[in-house]
């Protein structure tokens, strides 16, 4: 499948991509404009959200493969993991994080099956 015919207007994609951007915004606000974030804590953030910048640029070039649609979906889960296990701190952006987070697993997870599964003849 090509760059082109992957975004050419498919709600699932551009649900994929704007729940990566979205992601990665809220990461980026916390690195940068969350005033109670400590600087040990926005660095992380900071390298998390410029993680999630990269599949969105990724995605748009030739050098993209399915399997980086489980890449995804699995830094995000184990955010989420990492976030209940050191006590959910943020709670309100947490929440927020996690119903975005749970939709892109979700998408990335659809289009990983959707371009890995052979076409249906009929």
């Amino acid at each position: 499948m090509t760059a082109e015919s992957r975004i050419d207007g498919d709600p699932v994609t551009w649900g994929f991509l704007l729940s990566c951007l979205g992601l990665a915004a809220i990461h980026l606000y916390l690195a940068t404009l969350a005033p109670s974030v400590s600087p040990d804590d926005a660095r992380q953030f900071l390298l998390i959200g410029a993680a999630l910048l990269v599949g969105p640029a990724v995605y748009v070039t030739r050098y993209w493969h399915p399997v980086l649609y489980l890449l995804g979906a699995a830094l995000a889960v184990y955010l989420g993991v990492l976030w209940l296990l050191s006590g959910t701190p943020y709670p309100l952006v947490g929440v927020l994080t996690g119903l975005v987070a749970t939709a892109f697993v979700l998408l990335s997870l659809l289009l990983f099956v959707r371009e890995q599964s052979p076409p249906v003849e009929s």
